[in-house]
């Protein structure tokens, strides 16, 4: 297995031809049969594993929003096992039982401390490694999460009855959903740089989620929704991960908190990287006034959401 951790197997992972087959439906098929089974025969050689669980901690909103950053600094976290892009509603819509979830989630926090917690960072690799605290491992497992934000919304947007039923199937976990916002024109400009996507067909994907997240905050109770504004993450991360931890229900020791913070780099936002016009901006302007959860950003402000 450990092979499968290396860089080797990364490179290949990443290669043409092997995403082809692992996107193909004959091979998620059998890859979700094989993690079944597998978690299945984890969870029963350990049973009391997963019994001080409390919390299904799920971020949602835009990919390159920021929810990599947040899971890391949440892993660090000696209670907490975050996983980046398991996606764990693909499992428990399958049938998968929420130990078996827990189980994928944790051994993806452990794959990703492996990794050294390496995410794309425009157009080069950036490490969201926390020295000296406990990505990848746990002193005491309470909440088990997963980043795959973009992906999360749309399965709550694809079923809306989604959020009760997983709510149900954890029970007595509790399901807490973080909503990480960043100024609009930045999740957009990312689209256009690595997806290669059209002004036109950004601007329609962000505010489709957009519209699934304010479906959701007027459905989910505020004691399990919280937004997290990407730009109070990075410009007083101590305040706003403490906000974030007391939200989840755990301490948050000084020295968690100080080597969280002393990881964040501040960089020039997406949105430097793509020739917006004025008629671009003022119509992306105008749709944002629709959500809440966007007032307070422009495209010339640093942006915070209020």
């Amino acid at each position: 297995m450990r092979a499968l951790d290396s860089a080797a197997w990364r490179r290949c992972a990443r290669s043409a031809p092997l995403r082809r087959i692992r996107s193909s439906a004959p091979f998620r098929s059998s890859d979700q049969a094989r993690r079944y089974v597998l978690s299945r025969y984890r969870v029963a050689k350990d049973r009391d594993h997963f019994r001080h669980v409390r919390s299904l901690c799920l971020t949602i909103g835009h990919t390159k929003s920021g929810g990599t950053l947040l899971g890391s600094l949440l892993d660090a976290h000696p209670r907490a096992a975050i996983a980046d892009e398991t996606d764990a509603l693909r499992y428990l819509s399958a049938g998968f039982q929420p130990d078996q979830v827990y189980w994928l989630l944790e051994k993806g926090a452990r794959r990703d401390a492996l990794k050294g917690n390496v995410t794309a960072r425009r157009l080069s690799s950036y490490s969201f490694s926390v020295p000296d605290q406990w990505q990848g491992r746990v002193e005491r497992l309470e909440v088990v999460g997963d980043c795959k934000a973009g992906i999360a919304t749309q399965r709550f947007g694809a079923d809306p009855g989604l959020v009760d039923q997983v709510a149900a199937a954890i029970d007595p976990a509790r399901l807490q959903l973080l909503h990480v916002v960043r100024n609009p024109f930045d999740p957009m400009s990312a689209m256009m740089i690595r997806g290669g996507r059209s002004f036109d067909s950004a601007r329609t994907r962000y505010f489709a989620n957009c519209d699934i997240l304010l479906d959701l905050h007027e459905r989910v109770s505020p004691s399990l929704l919280r937004v997290v504004p990407y730009e109070d993450m990075v410009d007083d991360t101590v305040a706003e991960l403490r906000a974030i931890t007391g939200f989840l229900g755990l301490a948050a020791p000084d020295p968690y908190l100080r080597a969280c913070a002393a990881i964040i780099e501040a960089r020039p936002p997406e949105r430097t990287l793509v020739d917006w016009s004025d008629v671009q901006i003022d119509t992306v302007e105008a749709e944002m006034g629709r959500y809440p959860f966007l007032e307070g950003y422009s495209f010339d402000d640093h942006g915070r959401a209020t």
